[in-house]
């Protein structure tokens, strides 16, 4: 073989794996099924090539107050799996900053997926849900894996994090396990009160929610999730996972069936919090049985 063929060759094989496509489906969001474990905490695991992409287009959220005056995020890619037992989405957005703890001026970074309680083309309204329509939400925040992660590694609270000079000479629990009920009533009212973005009810990153509406958002009494995201180099990748069969309270989807699916997506650097968000539609969404 010549000197000159074999580099053509090689620029042959380099411009054919350039042309490798990524499979899209714009249609609906499609998941694939696969037999074995879902990574449902490996947004890198290789089973996600497996699943088509959907590019789903965002829109500011401008139906209920504090509205979103300016457009974020406007993409998010997603890929789905499922094994007939568990289904896990794969859920990819640019953000160029990553915002873990909120503090002045930023908010956590979040994402979630939205379902309809009752599977079928009968959706209620996407923002939300609506009265008697209720709709199901698995909500990753960034804060929450964040406070998971530095626990594990015994690197302190968020206190310790944004502030590591600072000391406290005393706090009255320290000698009184009683007070810190009190001071929680004084300086973390919230927390007190059981507020869910304090108090979580699971351990995991992602919470499930119920809600029927702006405003009436809760958290269920079953909480089966599970989820990571990753930041790397101005952009999030996030797995979300949930049962197939989430029973009354939670709703359950049948392989085959066309129901319907929606996203948001928060950017903490834009302070984009609670109800400022961006959000799609409702997009199709199948179990596909192969």
């Amino acid at each position: 073989m010549s000197n000159k063929i074999v580099p053509m060759m090689v620029m042959v094989i380099v411009a054919l794996a350039g042309c490798a496509r990524t499979a899209v489906d714009t249609q609906q969001v499609s998941a694939v099924k696969i037999t074995g474990p879902l990574p449902v905490e490996d947004p890198n695991a290789k089973l996600w090539n497996d699943a088509p992409e959907h590019p789903a287009k965002l829109m500011v959220q401008d139906v209920a107050e504090p509205k979103m005056m300016e457009p974020g995020i406007s993409l998010i890619k997603v890929r789905a799996l499922h094994n007939n037992d568990w289904l896990a989405f794969r859920l990819e957005w640019d953000d160029a900053t990553q915002n873990l703890i909120p503090q002045p001026g930023a908010s956590s970074d979040a994402v979630a997926i939205q379902f309809p309680l009752q599977a079928g083309a009968d959706v209620p309204d996407a923002a939300m849900g609506e009265k008697g329509k209720g709709v199901r939400i698995w909500y990753w925040k960034a804060v929450w894996q964040d406070d998971d992660e530095r626990a594990q590694a015994g690197r302190g609270d968020r206190i310790a994090t944004l502030y590591p000079n600072a000391t406290s000479d005393h706090y009255p629990f320290e000698a009184n396990a009683a007070a810190r009920d009190e001071m929680e009533k004084r300086y973390a009212p919230a927390k007190a009160a059981g507020n869910p973005i304090l108090a979580r009810p699971n351990a995991s990153p992602v919470q499930v929610l119920m809600a029927e509406g702006f405003g009436h958002t809760t958290p269920s009494a079953n909480q089966p999730s599970a989820g990571r995201g990753l930041w790397t180099r101005g952009r999030w990748t996030t797995t979300i996972a949930r049962p197939i069969r989430g029973g009354a309270e939670l709703g359950d989807l049948e392989v085959g069936k066309r129901t319907y699916i929606a996203f948001a997506v928060w950017d903490g650097a834009k302070q984009h919090t609670g109800s400022r968000k961006m959000r799609s539609g409702w997009i199709p969404f199948v179990l596909k049985d192969q």
